[in-house]
C-alpha cells in the first residue's frame, strides 16, 4: 500500500508540474484507481483479487451440483434388501479385472505351496456343485433390484488346504474355500449357507461399493486440500467407512 501511494503521489506531482489544474489532477487520480462496489453498496479502491477468489463460490457450487447429479445417476437398488447405494468411479470391467487378479494370485500362491486341491478332489467337486446352484438362483432376478452384473459371470471355485475356518469371494464370482471350514461342515445345507453369504457379496456389489467410497473420498480429499487447505486423515476414512462393516 505504501509503495502504491508513493507511485501515485509521484504521478500527481509530475502532472502538476505540467501546469494542470487541481480538477485535472483529481480526474487523473480517479482514473488511476480501480474502484468496485460490494454487495452492501460500499465503494472500494483496491484490486478485486484473483480470478479464483472472484469465482470461487460459482465453481464450488457448480462442482457440488455436478457431483450430486453424478451420485444420483449412479444409484442402484440392491436385490432382496432393496437398499440404495451408489457405484461411482468403478466400472464392471474394473470389478472383473480386480477379481481375476485376486483369484489368480491366491490360487497361484497356494499351488506353489502345494496347498491347492486339484479339480477332481471331492471337496472341490462339492463346493462347485453347491456354489453353482446358488449362483444360478442369485442371477435369476427374483430379488428385484439391479442384477445385470450377475449375467454371464464366469464363476470359479477353488479349495485351499488350510486350517482356516473361512471362505471368501472376489469380485466377478471367484470363490475360495478352506479345508478347515469344510471339515466341520456336516451337510450340503450348511455349506450352502456359507456359500450363499459369499455369493451375496457379488450380488450386492459390496466390493464395488467399497471401492466407490474409497475413490470418492480420495477425490474429495484432493479437492478440499487443493482449494480450501482442508485434509481428512486416512484413519478417519477407515473408521467412518470400513470399521462399521468389519466382523
Amino acid at each position: 500500500m505504501q509503495r502504491r501511494g508513493v507511485r501515485l503521489l509521484l504521478h500527481v506531482q509530475r502532472v502538476a508540474a505540467r501546469g494542470w489544474s487541481s480538477g485535472d489532477v483529481n480526474q487523473v487520480m480517479v482514473a488511476k484507481r480501480c474502484t468496485w462496489v460490494d454487495s452492501k453498496g460500499y465503494e472500494h479502491f483496491e484490486h478485486r483479487g484473483s480470478w479464483w477468489s472472484e469465482n470461487k463460490r460459482y465453481i464450488l457450487g457448480g462442482a457440488g451440483l455436478g457431483g450430486f447429479a453424478y451420485y444420483w445417476s449412479s444409484r442402484q437398488e440392491v436385490p432382496y434388501t432393496h437398499r440404495q447405494h451408489a457405484i461411482m468411479l468403478v466400472s464392471p470391467r474394473m470389478e472383473l479385472h480386480i477379481g481375476q487378479q485376486t483369484f489368480q494370485q491366491v490360487t497361484q500362491e497356494a499351488a506353489m505351496a502345494n496347498n491347492l486341491l486339484p479339480p477332481h478332489h471331492p471337496y472341490v467337486q462339492l463346493v462347485k456343485k453347491v456354489g453353482r446352484r446358488i449362483a444360478q438362483v442369485a442371477s435369476d432376478g427374483a430379488g428385484g433390484g439391479y442384477y445385470k452384473h450377475m449375467q454371464d459371470l464366469d464363476w470359479e471355485f477353488a479349495v485351499i488346504n488350510s486350517p482356516d475356518v473361512n471362505a471368501f469371494v472376489a469380485p466377478g464370482g471367484k470363490v475360495v474355500a478352506f479345508t478347515g471350514l469344510l471339515r466341520i461342515i456336516r451337510t450340503e445345507d450348511e455349506l450352502a449357507a456359507v456359500l450363499a453369504h459369499e455369493v451375496s457379496h457379488v450380488l450386492a456389489r459390496h466390493h464395488a461399493e467399497r471401492l466407490s467410497q474409497l475413490n470418492v473420498t480420495g477425490l474429495l480429499n484432493l479437492v478440499l486440500r487443493a482449494f480450501l487447505g482442508i485434509y481428512i486423515p486416512g484413519a478417519l476414512v477407515v473408521l467412518g467407512m470400513f470399521l462399521p462393516y468389519s466382523r
